[in-house]
């Protein structure tokens, strides 16, 4: 009935683990995380190419990591730790590999999976059973709908869905909640039209909406997102 909590394991105060939960490697948790049994962190990557090297798991606070979530411990390619941030919520079954990134309150509903090397930023939200591709980004406050394979990156404030995924809009009801101002709110519309559903190149489209929305933070933080790209960002239409 016992946890495993490994040598190199630290835990911040009040940290709460359930029985048979398995906690290894270099690893870092936050004040007031609650792991349930079954959860697995720490433990070495899935690379064939990974030799050993010491590398790290960071954890932020007030967590909770229901049954059977799996956070792998980081490669030697990049920084060598995966992060998870504070308030984060992992349903049943998630999973965040190697050297993956994720923001603050965070939520990744019941077997959502992340390849290696993925970026999620603060308050996005992946449906049960989403599949995010390695290298792949998933913006602020985006919402990813159930089942959904996402080999391109997801922009902020976006609602994606599909196979492979595609975006349905703004993520409005979700922006709305939390607590976006409703000029804000308009401004990210009028940005995603020019951007995603008019038809002007991107770099056109990116140079209007800088024009157009430059006092409005949110709105170049979109802009900002899509011209960092590296594997390409997902478009309108039904997946």
């Amino acid at each position: 009935m016992q946890a495993y909590v490994g040598p190199n394991v630290h835990l911040g105060k009040s940290v709460k683990v359930h029985p048979f939960a398995y906690l290894d490697g270099t690893t870092t948790i936050g004040d007031g995380c609650e792991i349930y049994p079954f959860v697995v962190i720490g433990t070495a990557p899935q690379d064939l190419s990974y030799k050993g090297t010491p590398t790290r798991v960071v954890i932020g606070e007030k967590c909770i990591f229901r049954e059977g979530v799996t956070i792998h411990r980081g490669s030697e390619k990049e920084s060598g730790a995966t992060v998870v941030g504070s308030r984060c919520f992992f349903m049943a079954g998630a999973h965040v590999g190697h050297d993956c990134r994720i923001g603050d309150d965070v939520i990744l509903t019941n077997y959502a999976v992340l390849a290696g090397h993925v970026q999620v930023e603060d308050r996005a939200i992946l449906s049960a059973h989403v599949a995010i591709h390695q290298f792949c980004r998933v913006g602020t406050m985006a919402m990813i709908g159930g089942g959904s394979i996402c080999t391109l990156d997801v922009p902020p404030y976006c609602l994606a869905q599909g196979n492979h995924v595609r975006l349905l809009g703004l993520n409005e009801v979700g922006l709305e909640r939390k607590g976006l101002a409703t000029e804000t709110i308009s401004a990210l519309r009028k940005a995603y039209r020019l951007l995603f559903r008019s038809n002007k190149l991107m770099k056109d489209a990116l140079a209007a909406v800088r024009e157009d929305h430059a006092d409005v933070p949110e709105v170049m933080r979109l802009a900002l997102f899509i011209e960092s790209s590296k594997r390409g960002v997902a478009r309108h239409g039904r997946g």
